[in-house]
């Protein structure tokens, strides 16, 4: 069987082209790798994402609709549209969350540029930024700590935050929008600039390249204009990319002037060719542009975007360390005095660029990928009406067949238990190995013989009930939580629904055990162990019932006890059918406080 191809979610912002043109690097170096790669966009960014990507088979598209833009109008209406956009943000970011929960599964990683609702619990999450802490607009400095302690909390969700720009206090690129007073969420990686540019031996022709890219319309066009009335009085060739999506014919220019040329959006090899060709670049302070500069070494004379405090920051704080020169546009300013001025500017020097970026992201993201070894152990005795199912579920697996295995034990049946297990065997498909062993009758006999038979190689152990179902996506859900709780963990259970056909009182049973599972760290037809634990542990063979609830004690002494909250475990509901639900459970309960000598003289009630 061909191993399927590694997928990626990739979820970028479309509020202005920076978030998609720095995340363009990453995209093609996980197309590099062979990753299958689903990109979640909206707007220009996403058209121009499309013009860069669409070709290649290996990339899919999805539409979400992104948040509004922040820091939008002016006077008093800015603080107003400011507190009304937070709260659709806020909504939206609830709402892409609900959206993309079903869509996930499948995926071996999220990876967002800027949308903090597309993440998962079950699915390895990351998210690039370098907004650690945004700077308030002014009268609200007091907001600063709140929305620091509000946007962390928001970061946490995901397993690592990847901020594109160096560790050194002093020596980088971002100031106090990464390198914030006080602590940094844990799990964040300084990975470095990135650029999607690449460098090309071509001549210099265009002598001063606009970039008037952003998403604040409102603050754009008189922009513009002034500039284009400017540039006539510039000598030279100059061209202007607005970052304006104008449909399939993004190639073409307008010329306003004999010497002036005006892009919409420009894409693919023109964009690069025109970054390259430029003597000196015109721009909008954001941060991407910013890592474009420094990465290729030009001089540019940044303009930040009136009331977006990011960009206004950015051009204060590197406009102070001198590595560019900056204007206000609200100011009247003579263009051609400001870009001479940043043929003066100091240039930062950057300790690395893309390529080493692109190597650090990949050594971040790494051991969240790790796949463990996996063991399922499933005991059948009797068990002719249920095993097939169980074990087609099993095999069905979107999981590596090579990280692995399955055992099946059976003890002592009547049935044709034993000959259904050597039929799956013997006729499956699968990359994974599967074992029949046997064994004399007994529950905690047929786990022991499963585990002392498993690879060297195993990690976990699964012990599985013949009647319970694995989803398709659980052994993911399941190395995905065990990756990101690290060697503490021990032994655990995962909650548990009835099969798809059960009534809905049923269902309130299940929710019931399920709460009560998680509060006394017990479990009645899935448990997990570590391998290296289990195997010392052992089952006590002289229980014929609670062998599972001893077992997990003692593997508590080891580790920590953990719930998997998946929905990717479900069985059968024969035994309360057979005894009623209260009266079931009440046995159970009975059973599981009786001593331990009590327990071994009881035999197990087969319900069949």
């Amino acid at each position: 069987m061909i191993p399927s191809m590694p997928k990626a979610l990739f979820a970028i912002s479309s509020l202005g082209l920076g978030h998609a043109t720095r995340s363009l690097a990453v995209l093609r170096d996980f197309l590099r790798q062979g990753y299958a790669v689903t990109v979640i966009c909206d707007g220009a960014a996403l058209s121009f994402l499309q013009r860069e990507l669409g070709p290649d088979t290996a990339v899919s598209f999805h539409q979400i609709t992104d948040y509004p833009p922040l820091e939008r109008g002016t006077g008093w209406r800015f603080y107003w549209y400011l507190l009304v956009d937070l709260l659709k943000t806020w909504l939206l970011i609830k709402k892409e969350h609900r959206l993309v929960k079903p869509l996930v599964d499948g995926y071996d990683l999220i990876f967002s540029d800027g949308r903090y609702g597309i993440r998962s619990q079950f699915v390895p999450s990351y998210i690039l930024t370098h907004q650690i802490a945004f700077i308030p607009p002014k009268g609200l400095s007091f907001t600063f700590g709140i929305t620091k302690y509000l946007n962390h909390l928001s970061l946490r969700k995901f397993d690592r935050i990847l901020i594109p720009d160096f560790p050194d206090q002093q020596h980088n690129l971002s100031g106090a929008l990464a390198h914030t007073r006080g602590s940094i969420p844990t799990g964040h990686c300084f990975v470095g600039i990135l650029s999607s540019y690449q460098p090309l031996n071509v001549v210099q022709d265009i002598d001063y390249l606009f970039i008037v890219s952003g998403y604040l319309v409102e603050h754009k066009n008189h922009f513009v204009g002034e500039l284009l009335r400017q540039a006539t009085q510039l000598e030279g060739r100059k061209v202007f990319v607005l970052g304006t999506d104008q449909g399939n014919d993004n190639q073409s220019a307008v010329a306003v002037q004999p010497d002036i040329q005006v892009y919409g959006m420009v894409s693919g090899k023109l964009r690069q060719e025109m970054f390259n060709r430029a003597r000196r670049i015109i721009s909008r302070a954001g941060y991407s542009t910013v890592m474009d500069l420094v990465e290729h070494g030009r001089r540019a004379l940044l303009i930040p975007t009136p009331n977006q405090t990011e960009q206004e920051y950015l051009a204060a704080y590197l406009g102070g360390r001198n590595h560019f020169a900056t204007r206000w546009q609200n100011d009247q300013f003579d263009l051609l005095q400001a870009v001479a001025e940043s043929e003066q500017m100091a240039q930062f020097v950057p300790p690395w660029t893309t390529r080493e970026t692109l190597r650090r992201i990949t050594a971040c993201i790494e051991p969240m990928l790790h796949k463990q070894f996996f063991s399922i152990i499933v005991p059948a005795h009797n068990e002719e009406a249920e095993l097939l199912p169980t074990l087609h579920a099993l095999l069905a697996q979107d999981y590596p067949g090579e990280r692995y295995e399955i055992l099946i034990v059976e003890n002592g049946s009547a049935d044709a238990t034993l000959e259904i297990a050597q039929s799956v065997a013997r006729n499956s498909r699968a990359t994974c190995r599967i074992s029949v062993l046997q064994c004399s009758q007994g529950v905690s006999i047929a786990k022991n013989t499963g585990l002392y038979n498993t690879s060297d190689r195993s990690d976990w152990v699964i012990f599985c009930d013949a009647d319970t179902r694995l989803g398709p996506f659980f052994l993911r859900h399941l190395n995905t939580w065990l990756n990101r709780n690290g060697e503490r963990l021990s032994v655990g259970t995962a909650k548990i629904s009835p099969h798809s056909r059960a009534h809905r009182y049923a269902r309130l049973w299940f929710t019931l055990f399920n709460l009560l599972h998680r509060l006394t760290r017990t479990s009645f037809s899935l448990q997990f162990a570590r391998t290296a634990v289990a195997r010392q542990v052992g089952f006590d063979e002289s229980l014929q019932l609670a062998e599972d609830l001893l077992f997990l004690r003692r593997c508590r002494e080891y580790g920590h006890f953990f719930f998997l909250p998946t929905d990717q475990v479900s069985t059968s509901v024969r035994r309360f059918a057979a005894n009623g639900y209260f009266r079931q459970s009440m046995r159970w309960l009975v059973e599981s406080l009786l001593p331990l000598r009590v327990q071994r003289r009881k035999s197990y009630d087969v319900v069949r």
